[in-house]
C-alpha cells in the first residue's frame, strides 16, 4: 500500500514587498489562511490525513493548526524554509549590489549571504523525507515552503536546479507524492 505525502505550501505573509526573507517568521494574514485553508479542503480531505507536519513558523504551524484542529501536528525544523543569513528581513535595495550580483550568477550553489544554498536546503527536506517514509502512517500532511518543495522536487524529478525555479508553486498549493518504494513513485500537482 502506498504512502500519500501531501505537501502544501503556506499562506501568504505579512512580508512587505520588496524584502528578503526566508527563515525569517513573518505572519500570514487572517484572510491569507482561510483563503489557503479552503484551497486546500477543497482539494483533499484533512480529516483522511494520519498525521500533520509542520515547519516551525508560523506561517506554517497557524496553517496546521486551521487545518488540522484537534489532530497531531509535529514541528520539524529540517522543513524550514532556506535562511538567507545577513539578508534576512532587508529591502532587495539594502543588499549591496555586487552580493546580488555574486549569488545572481550561481543562486544555488552560493552562500554569499553567510546562510544556506539550494543544496544545504535540499540535505535536510531529503533527510525529512527519508525519515517520514520509515514511519507507520500512510497519508501525511507536510506544510512547509516554496523553496522546500523545489528542492525536492528537483531530486525526485532528477531536474536541474536552476530550471525548477520554472515551476510555479502557489500559495496553498499541494503537490501529492504517492510512495511505493524508491524506484516506483508518482508525483501529483492536485
Amino acid at each position: 500500500m502506498p504512502k500519500n505525502i501531501y505537501f502544501t505550501r503556506h499562506p501568504k505573509t505579512e512580508a512587505p514587498p520588496g524584502v528578503c526573507y526566508g527563515s525569517s517568521d513573518v505572519k500570514t494574514t487572517p484572510q491569507s489562511l482561510e483563503t489557503a485553508a479552503d484551497k486546500v479542503r477543497g482539494k483533499l480531505r484533512v480529516t483522511d490525513v494520519d498525521i500533520c507536519y509542520s515547519s516551525p513558523l508560523s506561517r506554517c504551524t497557524m496553517f496546521a493548526e486551521v487545518l488540522m484542529e484537534d489532530a497531531m501536528v509535529v514541528t520539524s525544523e529540517r522543513i524550514r524554509e532556506i535562511n538567507f543569513g545577513r539578508w534576512e528581513m532587508l529591502p532587495w535595495t539594502d543588499i549591496p549590489e555586487k552580493e546580488q550580483k555574486e549569488w545572481g550568477k550561481d543562486f544555488i550553489s552560493c552562500k554569499i549571504h553567510g546562510g544556506e544554498n539550494f543544496y544545504d536546503v535540499q540535505k535536510r527536506v531529503l533527510a525529512f523525507l527519508s525519515e517520514l517514509l520509515k514511519t507507520g502512517h500512510s497519508n501525511i500532511l507536510v506544510i512547509t515552503h516554496a523553496g522546500l518543495l523545489r528542492a525536492l522536487l528537483a531530486h525526485l524529478l532528477e531536474a536541474s536546479p536552476r530550471k525548477i525555479f520554472a515551476m510555479q508553486i502557489d500559495y496553498g498549493d499541494v503537490i501529492c507524492l504517492e510512495w511505493h518504494n524508491s524506484e516506483y513513485y508518482k508525483v501529483k500537482f492536485l
